[in-house]
């Protein structure tokens, strides 16, 4: 009958804890990263005294108060834990804040994958896709685009300054939906860990949005040489109850041989048994976009139609009629609580001031949408300059029972007013994916 409670930071998304659990008082505390099993020493039974407003934090594995060392009044005083006295060091007043956006630290630390067995250890983009298929039941398919395998990372556990990637894209399972562990290892294809096959000449085939079909996924794959698209196709992977996928790719008629609208955004499978697929057109060198949103049924991905503003036609249609929302530098689609929801950002590619998450819904994929909510602030920095960040994407399948939504970005290497580089090193927490979680009320789910 007593509840205990973590302790959380949001920026850095780790909870209060005694080191060790050690019971001696006087012992400073520390943040630490949340146990993936409860651990007593993270956990705080917090008690009103009397009805002062004024309340005292208990830990559940040593019984000691959390109190401020010294009763200090000074910036930086350690917080320490104490033998319970009844002194103000060790009373604490709670303010009320609105819901809360917080670093999830617990997610975070799934991509840390630092085995050089592991397979893609370092990559950007990061769909994922819960499967139900056969024994791949209750896994989920998370989709990278340029990734470097761990056979190349040092002791120290980074990449050689000037490493460059080891596949152009790559896909591993994560074995259980709740399964935090980093030990997900990668499908391949023909033996290879590159799923997706570069076309002609074409120095990227860049995986995206995805949608399983029975024992088929079905993923939109960007094409083309630097950052430009010059084509954009639907690959039809065949699942295994093993890590060997197969796959090829088809060019659906109106999605493929254009690149005004890149369908990269989201796909969203629905009972009226078509899957609704996001595109983004840009209208300001990156800075803005409109979304856009195309179909095809269920049973057919081959048949692909477009929204015109009024209806669906057999060809995409560009501009603002057309679009079901407007949007920032890059976004993303997906369908949470009976709501399409829309994630975007501010271009954290081009050393914009401006770093902001926004969140906005919609009751139908045709939209209109409500007004943006921001959400986060993007503030990793590499040695004091802005790290550049993309590919915001939306996890619905991840509950955590709190109600609410896991979203992540991608950091990139390079940042604003100097190189990839930390000294002789690239350091792979810059090329990894971020997670954040949302509560469902501060963006009206």
């Amino acid at each position: 009958g007593v509840k205990y409670y973590h302790i959380r930071n949001s920026f850095s998304g780790k909870v209060l804890d005694v080191p060790g659990g050690t019971n001696v008082s006087g012992t400073q505390l520390q943040q630490y990263a949340e146990w993936p099993l409860l651990g007593d020493q993270q956990l705080w039974r917090i008690t009103e005294i009397g009805t002062s407003g004024q309340y005292n934090i208990i830990s559940k594995a040593t019984g000691l108060a959390v109190s401020v060392a010294g009763g200090s009044t000074a910036n930086g005083a350690a917080i320490i834990e104490e033998t319970p006295n009844g002194n103000n060091r060790q009373k604490w007043v709670f303010s009320l804040r609105t819901a809360s956006t917080y670093r999830d630290d617990v997610a975070n630390r799934f991509f840390n994958r630092n085995g050089t067995s592991q397979g893609s250890t370092s990559f950007d983009q990061g769909n994922s896709l819960p499967l139900t298929w056969s024994s791949n039941n209750g896994k989920v398919l998370w989709i990278t685009q340029d990734a470097y395998d761990g056979a190349s990372l040092q002791p120290n556990s980074m990449f050689n300054c000037g490493q460059w990637f080891s596949y152009g894209n790559s896909m591993f399972l994560q074995p259980n939906i709740n399964d935090w562990g980093s030990g997900a290892p990668n499908i391949t294809r023909n033996g290879n860990k590159q799923i997706i096959d570069k076309q002609g000449s074409d120095t990227f085939a860049w995986p995206s949005a995805a949608v399983e079909i029975g024992q088929h996924v079905y993923v939109h794959v960007g094409e083309g040489s630097g950052l430009a698209m010059s084509n954009q196709s639907l690959w039809d992977l065949t699942q295994s109850t093993g890590s060997a996928w197969t796959g090829v790719r088809t060019t659906p008629a109106g999605m493929s041989g254009q690149t005004n609208i890149g369908y990269a955004v989201g796909m969203v499978k629905r009972p009226d048994n078509y899957v609704y697929a996001f595109g983004a057109q840009a209208t300001g060198f990156g800075y803005s976009s409109n979304i856009h949103v195309a179909r095809f049924p269920v049973g057919n991905p081959q048949s692909w139609s477009f929204w015109n503003g009024s209806g669906w036609v057999s060809t995409p249609v560009t501009g603002n009629g057309a679009r079901v929302a407007d949007a920032l530098g890059s976004s993303s689609v997906a369908f949470v609580n009976n709501k399409y929801v829309l994630m975007t950002m501010d271009q954290g590619f081009n050393c914009d001031a401006t770093r902001n998450i926004y969140i906005s819904t919609s009751a139908n994929p045709t939209g209109p949408f409500t007004t943006r909510v921001k959400v986060w602030t993007v503030q990793e920095y590499i040695n004091g300059n802005y790290a550049r960040y993309y590919t915001p994407i939306i996890h619905p399948e991840h509950v955590n029972g709190r109600n609410e939504l896991l979203l992540t970005y991608s950091l990139n290497y390079d940042a604003c007013g100097q190189g990839s580089c930390s000294g002789a090193y690239l350091d792979p927490y810059y090329y990894r994916l971020k997670c954040i979680r949302v509560p469902y009320s501060k963006i009206g789910l």
